[in-house]
């Protein structure tokens, strides 16, 4: 799409709860694209990195705010129930899009997401005996479902989709990476999640408990290729591939090996996709995530270690500092042992 924005082809977006401008391949070329589109309305829960190219900004509602659906890898279709009042302006999602329908013409009049679902079932074959009433009391369905409720746990259980019932395979050429380490650029960079953060840590950021395990990114080497290149736990290097360059810290670990490196993507700040590019696999279109080469050059003296001493990396799995007792006591609503009371007609 972001190809299609710089060619003209694409001149207004509405994003809902996608971070373009921070998870997607080649970074830069794709906040290249959310400045040149004429409007781009986004409705998010927090405001994030794409929100900052934003002409409107509509706040939408976390799960605990409203009634709803999801479904998981798994396939798993489970109903949400609404515990909290929307915060401020934020509405659910179904009604934002209810209401900008009936500005453009289409008077889709629904009054719950139930009603959605039903006509979703009505239509979509795999979806074709999920109601409300079947996930009532966190009840679930695996799709495919079929009209009287059966749904399907094991999918393919009974053979695939296909007139004979079995499945078609279709044999693939080995690609080669697009680009391979060179004089220049002679450090293969893989990528990829660390335990601490859920993806890019756009939301696990915002938590204090979890950040303060990993505050931002990091680049790892191994001790052979940090004595090679006299690098230390901490010094500042500057990672620049042929699409982008960014400045982090340096983490030694035996956990990469040779002349290889390694970046989580947990980071708002360095962020790893500043270095990625925009190719794509031919057949699923899966960006070239793990296909980035760097030339590493030191920029700085050593510094403090991007980990806290009392990370797990370092052999102390303290899940916190201390079990935090103090901390408890100064709770407002603590009451010592002696005090304490059960609730009546419990003990």
């Amino acid at each position: 799409m972001s190809h299609a924005v710089q060619e003209g082809k694409i001149k207004a977006m509405y994003i809902i709860d996608e971070e373009l401008g921070l998870v997607d391949a080649n970074e830069n070329d794709v906040q290249r694209a959310l400045r040149e589109l004429e409007f781009l309305a986004v409705q998010v829960i927090f405001f994030n990195t794409t929100a900052h190219f934003a002409d409107v900004i509509l706040p939408g509602t976390p799960s605990l705010e409203k009634e709803g659906t999801f479904v998981n890898t798994e396939r798993r279709i489970q109903r949400l129930y609404q515990v909290l009042e929307p915060l401020g302006d934020a509405r659910p999602d179904w009604k934002i899009l209810t209401d900008l329908a009936a500005r453009l013409g289409h008077h889709w009049d629904y009054q719950h997401p139930s009603e959605i679902m039903h006509e979703m079932a009505s239509c979509t074959p795999l979806f074709a005996g999920v109601s409300y009433e079947r996930l009532e009391g966190w009840k679930s369905l695996c799709w495919p479902v079929r009209e009287d409720g059966r749904d399907t746990p094991l999918l393919y259980e009974w053979g695939f989709p296909f007139p004979d019932g079995k499945a078609k395979f279709h044999p693939v050429e080995y690609t080669p990476p697009h680009v391979e380490p060179d004089a220049e650029y002679d450090v293969s960079l893989n990528n990829g999640r660390v335990l601490e953060h859920f993806h890019e840590g756009n939301l696990t950021q915002r938590c204090e408990g979890i950040s303060s395990k990993v505050r931002e990114a990091f680049v790892a080497v191994s001790a052979e290729f940090a004595q090679e290149r006299n690098l230390e736990e901490g010094d500042y290097v500057r990672l620049t591939s042929k699409d982008g360059s960014l400045k982090t810290r340096v983490v030694i670990s035996d956990e990469v090996t040779g002349k290889g490196a390694y970046m989580p993507v947990c980071s708002s700040e360095e962020r790893v996709n500043m270095l990625t590019s925009s190719v794509a696999d031919p057949v699923v279109d899966t960006p070239a995530y793990k296909e980035v080469v760097v030339k590493l050059e030191k920029v700085g003296r050593r510094g403090e270690s991007p980990l806290p001493p009392g990370h797990p990396r370092y052999g102390a799995p303290t899940p916190r500092p201390g079990v935090g007792v103090t901390g408890k006591w100064e709770r407002p609503d603590y009451r010592p042992p002696s005090e304490a009371r059960p609730p009546e007609g419990k003990v």
